[in-house]
């Protein structure tokens, strides 16, 4: 139950973990006084049960000017689903860091952040779900709108896969420099992953900005078969997939990755990576229903009708279920690529790259990554 008055705002979050049962309502009430219609006004929540168990208790927080040292003080300490304000500042660009009460080790520094004259903000720590070390990141509610603020160093990340078929050799792959014979990874094979076995999460880390992608044959310093520059943001996670017939000029595709767990779904995506196959249907038909028999698909339709070579099927929900996986030509009529039964389980993220079988040009399989691969 609860009582609303005429004259005051609320806002209604969702705390705590759906997984562990300790999900709870917090009603914040407002009543929208502010000082100055010039000032930033701020409100501050504590939604982070990942924070709290990371601090052992409760967090200080201190809002500076940006570039200014950590002070003495905190503005404010605080506990998870607590909440504070609102407080009023001048307009102008800050800097938001975090640490546990008592300690001067920042575990969240939000860098320099620009509050605008006349803002109104809910401002609240939540777990981190995108990458880095800082256990939090600041969701930032300003009126429809919702932005999410990273801890600066959070970084970028990227992880690559070969999926050009023979007569592409093996091959080197090149970050920031030119090819020299020593490579972030070398001898990649067709199918291979780096890092290899690529699990939920692992990525090469990489400095935020401009990244140049090389990719030469195996030992080969002279002819570069990709040379790509990448601009990453910070936070950015990206597949990159190496695809083509090198003969016509190898593909590069960056696939932007979301490795957010949801307790109560699977989230399943599909990179199409076989230039042999343009256009292809795939299905997804529960183990249960028959997908493991002999029979293909019989009336199912397919979850990606005419999927395009060098595109993503985006992160799929699906409920937790053993599914097979089947992969045809675009009108139905011609299996490529039936997989084993694959289960999905709730709070998983899975996907899985559509390639050739090596050595056979009209038969696809699939490389699979994130919790589809064992660490």
């Amino acid at each position: 139950d609860a009582s609303f008055r005429f004259d005051t705002h609320y806002d209604v979050i969702a705390v705590g973990k759906v997984g562990d049962s300790s999900i709870a309502a917090l009603v914040l009430a407002d009543n929208g006084n502010r000082d100055s219609a010039t000032s930033v006004r701020l409100r501050v929540a504590h939604l982070s049960p990942d924070a709290e168990a990371a601090a052992a208790g409760p967090v200080d927080v201190f809002v500076t000017a940006a570039g200014d040292p950590l002070p003495a003080d905190a503005t404010f300490t605080f506990s998870f689903q607590e909440s504070v304000g609102p407080l009023e500042v001048p307009a102008g660009d800050y800097q938001i860091r975090v640490t546990p009460t008592g300690s001067d080790t920042v575990v969240y520094d939000s860098g320099t952040v620009p509050l605008p004259a006349g803002a109104d903000l809910l401002i609240g720590a939540v777990d981190n779900t995108v990458f880095g070390d800082s256990p939090v990141s600041l969701l930032v509610v300003n009126g429809a709108d919702t932005s999410e603020i990273l801890d600066v160093g959070t970084g970028a990340g990227i992880r690559a896969a070969h999926n050009s078929a023979a007569p592409t050799p093996n091959v080197d792959i090149y970050v920031n420099e030119d090819p020299d014979l020593s490579p972030a990874a070398g001898d990649v094979a067709f199918g291979e992953t780096v890092p290899a076995g690529a699990v939920t999460g692992s990525y090469v880390e990489l400095a935020t900005g401009s990244n140049r992608v090389a990719v030469t044959a195996a030992g080969d310093t002279s002819t570069a078969v990709i040379d790509e520059t990448l601009d990453l943001a910070n936070g950015d996670l990206r597949t990159l997939v190496a695809a083509g017939i090198l003969a016509d000029g190898l593909d590069l595709f960056a696939f932007t990755d979301d490795n957010r767990q949801v307790v109560t779904e699977a989230r399943l995506r599909v990179l199409h990576g076989a230039v042999e196959a343009q256009s292809v249907d795939v299905f997804l038909i529960p183990t249960a229903a028959g997908g493991a028999g002999s029979t293909l698909i019989g009336n199912a339709s397919p979850a990606l009708d005419d999927f395009q070579y060098g595109t993503s099927s985006g992160y799929v929900s699906v409920a937790a279920d053993d599914y097979v996986i089947f992969i045809t030509s675009d009108d139905g009529s011609t299996e490529l690529y039936k997989s084993p039964s694959l289960t999905l389980s709730a709070g998983g993220v899975y996907t899985a790259l559509a390639r050739l079988e090596e050595s056979m040009a009209s038969v696809a399989t699939v490389t699979l990554l994130d919790d589809f691969v064992i660490p």
